[in-house]
């Protein structure tokens, strides 16, 4: 990879939550591509990076960063989900593992709620094999998918998504509820720094970018894998003028769907990361 193309992938998953590669699975493939920093940022989990830790050790070439994808609510009146991602944090802050471990049981709760609507509607799956599926990891909706694919009610795990289990779905059942504060506030009382992920996904994200900053957001994710160039180039603009740093990543699952972004596909440039550090750092002092 020449010193052009170099870039970070910093929104990456594994089993530890709905990725389908383990940490070591997928810390070997970054280094075959090349990549030479990356995060793993399981949703509400850290338990996947002591393992991704000792594989990286085995490739000087690559920097693996703390990382975490934790869901919020945005903070416009008309609500909606918003994913908060955070760096350079310290994994063991106690008051961050007891709210992961909180985070954890109401992801499961949930999990078993909407097993439950779907037996209603006639499409029974078993808690128990959406619990083999997900393998000791933090459960999520797309152990309980992976289930109804198994059962033959649908023919893959985005088609389970949006016909039973994203908002409005007849199996839905809505996450706990954490403001983007409090969620913020989580990551830097950890000494981490937060990012907003995917911001185009969120409702009026254009009147929400502005917002990032008053709320302690150091930045969004401009460089996505599944943006196109111009999107890129209008969130790029965005983070310039606002003051934020322009993060990204490929959000990579190993789902193997048509035209899945591998590691590395997307990401931004390491003075970006370094900036990131930077700015945890200077938190941490107060």
């Amino acid at each position: 990879m020449s010193a052009r193309e170099e870039r970070a992938d910093l929104h990456l998953h594994t089993t530890a939550s709905d990725g389908r590669l383990s940490p070591a699975e997928l810390v070997r493939l970054l280094a075959e591509r090349g990549v030479s920093v990356a995060a793993v940022t399981d949703h509400d989990s850290t338990e996947g990076l002591d393992e991704a830790e000792r594989e990286a050790a085995r490739h000087p070439g690559l920097r693996l960063i703390t990382g975490i994808e934790i869901s919020a609510d945005s903070p416009l009146d008309e609500g909606g989900d918003l994913h908060l991602l955070g760096y350079f944090f310290d994994r063991a802050d106690a008051a961050l593992q007891e709210r992961l471990r909180a985070f954890r049981e109401e992801r499961e709760q949930r999990g078993e709620r909407m097993v439950e609507r779907l037996a209603h509607i006639g499409k029974p799956v078993e808690w128990e094999r959406v619990l083999a599926i997900a393998d000791g990891a933090s459960v999520g909706r797309p152990h309980v998918a992976q289930a109804m694919v198994e059962r033959g009610y649908i023919a893959s795990v985005r088609g389970a998504f949006d016909g039973y289990l994203n908002d409005g779905g007849t199996a839905f059942v809505a996450r706990p509820h954490i403001s983007l504060e409090d969620a913020v506030q989580m990551i830097k009382h950890a000494g981490g720094a937060a990012v907003l992920a995917h911001p185009v996904y969120a409702k009026d994200y254009e009147r929400l970018l502005p917002r990032l900053a008053e709320i302690g957001v150091v930045g969004f994710e401009a460089h996505y894998a599944n943006f196109d160039a111009e999107t890129r180039q209008r969130l790029l603009s965005l983070a310039d003028r606002l003051g934020l740093l322009p993060c990204g990543g490929s959000d990579y699952h190993a789902f193997g769907a048509p035209g899945e972004q591998l590691p590395g596909s997307a990401g931004p440039p390491l003075s970006v990361v370094a900036e990131l550090e930077r700015l945890a750092s200077a938190g941490r002092r107060g």
